[in-house]
């Protein structure tokens, strides 16, 4: 019995007939451009609009309809142009607003961070209003101070040891002069005012007294 109903499928087209039509649209393309040359350097010429005119009007039908699929492509192109740069403009408008939200609100994990400092702050004022014990107050006021450095230390924020060291004019600032014999030359002997980096960029520098012998 014949198979009179079977279902012809249709073979994939093969790979070579994809590469023919590209290389005709693409000959295309470069005929058209071809074509369409004459008619655009007559456009290019800085000569008056009727002369041009009058030399476009020579033009064969073939240039003409090259020059008009070029101008087609162009206009295309110039919208796709035009596009992009209105999407890198707006890109670049939204990066600004984020650097700047990001600058303004920047200190705002260590402002939390400070929170529970000065909610124990207010609290060790309160008590020593209440009390007269002193050690109690001195025990309070040490564990916020503490609290303080921790909570700096968790944004990088540390101090500028500086108490027996050599000076060093990058993280010291040399305020008064002391002269004692049991120290070396150039070494900070006492802490004025404790001096604070970030990373390692000088937030304020640690004012000190630097022992000059002789």
């Amino acid at each position: 019995m014949p198979d009179e109903h079977k279902q012809v499928i249709p073979e994939s087209q093969p790979e070579e007939t994809h590469e023919a039509d590209k290389a005709l649209h693409d000959a295309h393309d470069a005929a058209t451009a071809q074509a369409a040359r004459h008619g655009e350097q007559i456009a290019a010429q800085d000569v008056p609009l009727k002369q041009k005119a009058k030399q476009l009007r020579k033009l064969t039908d073939e240039e003409l309809v090259a020059l008009a699929e070029q101008a087609a492509k162009s206009d295309h192109w110039l919208d796709v142009a035009r596009r992009a740069q209105a999407e890198m403009d707006n890109t670049i408008k939204r990066l600004r607003r984020e650097q700047q939200d990001s600058a303004k609100f920047a200190a705002g994990s260590l402002a939390r961070d400070l929170l529970p400092v000065i909610d124990n702050l207010a609290r060790a004022l309160e008590a020593a209003g209440k009390s007269q014990d002193f050690k109690s107050l001195h025990d309070g006021v040490q564990l916020i101070a503490r609290m303080f450095t921790e909570a700096l230390a968790r944004h990088d924020v540390t101090p500028i040891e500086a108490q027996g060291q050599p000076f060093d004019p990058a993280y010291h600032e040399a305020l008064m002069m002391d002269n004692r014999d049991d120290l070396p030359d150039n070494t900070v002997t006492t802490e004025l005012e404790r001096g604070w980096k970030m990373h390692d960029r000088v937030l304020r520098a640690t004012k000190v007294r630097v022992n000059k012998r002789g």
